[in-house]
């Protein structure tokens, strides 16, 4: 029942005797432009509200969140990062057996075994790149209460189609699971309307849809996430949650952000630009097999370096440089790590380091 992440900066500073300003985080998948300049103004010009408890349930914020997702408020939830509501959605559908794939989010089966609930793994093969095969996931759900799926996946960055997602969600509404798609990197990838089924949730009653706006707009210190379901099911949530989960600036910064066209527009130029520049790059060091990404990170096969995943991370941690280890994945061994989508200059850096290392 481990919570293992990247993004663990404070443990790095002690380990490696680091200074926090000479670290490059390329373990936490975040938005390397930083949070909107507006929000940051924002958050100073309302610090003396920090004296009253922020609203109940995120009601301003889930009816701006509605207009900007074209759905009902009463299908929305508000939380503490998406990884709250991954837990209160556990505690209220009470699963006996959950679906989990292989390697994927670890917080979905630690949320399930945390109320008592047993796992099945569907486990994803390097030899089909790690792809999720909705016929495999179909195949596996006798006696199963819930699914869960990442699109895009992570670590491995691989996408399900819309048309697919119909399929599973439309067989499973018939055997009475519920699917969970946990859409936290969608706003990063190419033509997320070919993919999302967010505009589903009016449709089918067993499927919830899981976003986080820490990582787009570059703001994992406040915390925020949201998900959409019927009515019902977003009752009994917001009925079994702690009070005042979510705090005041998370939900300013909530309605400030969605507003933000430009900055949107540009982080998915950049992001775009930088992940093509460095999965270009990472593909001509030998021993390095990175996998096509779709979000802002990238995930590569290191088996045939003469280095594990381990090791890998310890060396460039002592470089203040910091990746996601990926053996504490489910299904994976030392042979993975993942890198997050930076700037161009610290793309350049990691890139200078695994030459000279690999």
């Amino acid at each position: 029942m481990e919570h293992i992440h990247g993004g663990n900066i404070t443990r790095a500073v002690e380990r490696y005797n680091l200074k926090e300003e000479n670290i490059i985080d390329f373990s936490a998948n975040i938005n390397f432009l930083g949070p909107p300049s507006q929000l940051l103004e924002e958050i100073r010009n309302n610090l003396a509200k920090i004296i009253h408890y922020p609203e109940p349930n995120s009601t301003t914020l889930k009816r701006k969140m509605g207009q900007y997702l074209d759905l009902e408020e009463k299908n929305l939830v508000i939380g503490n990062g998406a990884v709250e509501l991954i837990y209160q959605l556990v505690k209220v559908i009470k699963p006996d057996l959950a679906l989990v794939m292989a390697p994927t989010f670890s917080e979905y089966e630690l949320a399930v075994k945390s109320c008592g609930g047993r796992v099945k793994y569907l486990r994803l093969e390097e030899e089909k790149g790690f792809k999720i095969d909705i016929e495999e996931v179909v195949a596996n759900l006798d006696r199963v209460k819930i699914v869960f799926l990442c699109n895009p996946n992570n670590p491995t960055g691989t996408l399900i189609k819309k048309s697919e997602l119909v399929d599973l969600i439309d067989y499973a509404s018939r055997k009475d699971v519920f699917v969970i798609i946990d859409e936290a990197f969608i706003d990063f990838i190419d033509n997320p309307g070919n993919y999302t089924v967010i505009d589903l949730i009016v449709r089918y009653s067993n499927l919830f849809v899981l976003r986080s706006l820490t990582k787009f707009y570059a703001i994992p210190g406040l915390r925020l996430g949201y998900g959409a379901g019927t009515e019902e099911l977003i009752s009994k949530m917001e009925l079994a949650r702690d009070p005042w989960s979510v705090n005041f600036f998370a939900q300013l910064a909530g309605e400030i952000v969605l507003k933000d066209v430009e900055y949107q527009k540009e982080t998915r130029r950049r992001i775009s630009l930088e992940r093509e520049f460095l999965y270009n790059s990472l593909k001509k060091i030998d021993g390095l097999k990175p996998f096509p990404p779709s979000a802002n990170y990238i995930f590569i096969d290191i088996g045939a370096s003469n280095f594990s995943s381990i090791e890998l991370a310890e060396i460039l941690a002592r470089r203040g440089i910091l990746i996601r280890d990926c053996s504490s994945y489910r299904g994976l061994g030392e042979n993975y790590i993942r890198v997050a989508v930076k700037s161009r200059a610290d793309n350049c850096f990691l890139l200078d380091n695994l030459r000279e290392i690999i």
